[in-house]
């Protein structure tokens, strides 16, 4: 399902062709899609603005893809299992910040608050957010299926 977001009508007119210049990547992460208007009131409070979003369940070989640097680590399969079990929300994002390192270090602080508040374990955790840029272009690029991103995989799994 595709987001119901509207960026128009909040005035930021921006779109996925202007995916170059985001520099934030969050999945609100299957069963917990109850915080989705929460969370999205923190990013705006936090001057966040939403490019992309949408609603799906992973596949496999997405859930593989994201998280594969985690595999071959013990929670690995656990994980895929988990992230394909239900429908998650997928935002690519633009900070108020001029480096990118501070828009990660934003969401990871965002992440970690949310997972304390509501994680129920090691693996349901409410919010994945990408830990550094090269991982933003990769995951979002995997999440959207954007093919214009296909070719930063690579550099991603290198």
């Amino acid at each position: 399902m595709k987001s119901t977001f509207n960026k128009e009508d909040e005035g930021y007119g921006y779109n996925t062709s202007m995916l170059d210049n985001y520099d934030g990547f969050i999945i609100i992460k299957p069963g917990f899609l109850k915080y989705t208007d929460e969370i999205i009131r923190e990013l705006h409070r936090n001057d966040f603005v939403i490019i992309e979003a949408e609603e799906k369940t992973l596949t496999r070989e997405e859930a593989e893809s994201i998280y594969s640097c985690h595999k071959g680590k013990p929670f690995f399969e656990e994980l895929i299992e988990y992230m394909t079990s239900g429908p998650c929300i997928g935002m690519a994002l633009l900070s108020p910040f001029s480096d990118r390192v501070s828009a990660i270090e934003a969401l990871t602080h965002l992440k970690t608050k949310y997972r304390k508040r509501y994680g129920i374990d090691f693996t349901r955790n409410v919010i994945h957010s990408s830990d550094c840029y090269q991982s933003v272009l990769y995951e979002a690029a995997v999440f959207f299926d954007m093919p214009k991103f296909k070719l930063k995989q690579q550099e991603h799994d290198s």
